[in-house]
């Protein structure tokens, strides 16, 4: 709705002007109507590509500032994201940049603040990987926070999101640890333990190592 309200925004500033060197110059209607479709599709277009290159550079900024966050800098992650987010304008890259901020605030262990930004973000509409990552972080914040009922209700409510990336080199690894917490939340131990077995020959990257050992504490304690 903000998008299309710009855009008629543009239309009107666009319009307005070109009416009044119609009316001033006395051009004919057909010849005004040819020349401001054709200015009115360029407005749309340039305003269009200009949308996409701004939130292109703030992905190619966060891509640089993520090995922060692999070199275990989450302070400096956090403090390069955060002053991004002040500058940023439009929805798209205050969402994204919220999103990616709250995951420096995990890695601090800090899910309380994580989940404050997470839901900041919940009542926007999202879409792709933004959408699937806003899940995945809100889901597991409300796990670690002992929240439950509220991580089982947004995982159940989120398979279809999930499903496709599943087998994802860049988020199948995360699904796959969040699956062990929802046999967890179902208390079905013995899931747990092969799902856990699964991921741990399948998914073996360093940073799932924590959750991983996490995990195996909580399937053995007595129950």
């Amino acid at each position: 709705m903000k998008r299309m309200g710009k855009i008629i925004m543009a239309g009107l500033c666009l319009g307005l002007p070109l009416l009044f060197v119609k009316i001033v110059f006395q051009i004919p209607d057909d010849v005004f109507w040819k020349y401001y479709l054709i200015c009115g599709g360029i407005a749309v277009v340039g305003t269009t590509a200009f949308n996409i290159l701004y939130n292109r550079r703030y992905l190619k900024k966060m891509q640089a500032a993520a090995h922060l966050l692999e070199s275990n800098r989450a302070e400096e992650y956090i403090t390069e994201v955060e002053s991004m987010r002040r500058l940023a304008k439009g929805r798209f890259a205050n969402c994204m940049l919220t999103i990616n901020l709250s995951a420096g605030y995990c890695k601090l262990k800090q899910y309380d603040k994580a989940a404050e930004l997470l839901e900041s973000v919940s009542n926007v509409k999202l879409s792709g990987d933004i959408e699937l990552v806003h899940r995945l972080n809100l889901c597991l914040c409300y796990f670690y926070q002992k929240q439950t009922g509220r991580a089982m209700t947004l995982y159940e409510s989120s398979q279809r999101i999930f499903n496709p990336y599943r087998n994802s080199k860049l988020y199948g690894g995360n699904i796959a640890v969040l699956d062990i917490y929802a046999a967890i939340g179902h208390k079905d131990y013995a899931r747990a333990a092969k799902l856990l077995q699964t991921a741990r020959s399948t998914w073996d990257n360093p940073r799932f190592l924590d959750d991983y050992c996490y995990l195996e504490e909580i399937i053995h304690q007595p129950q």
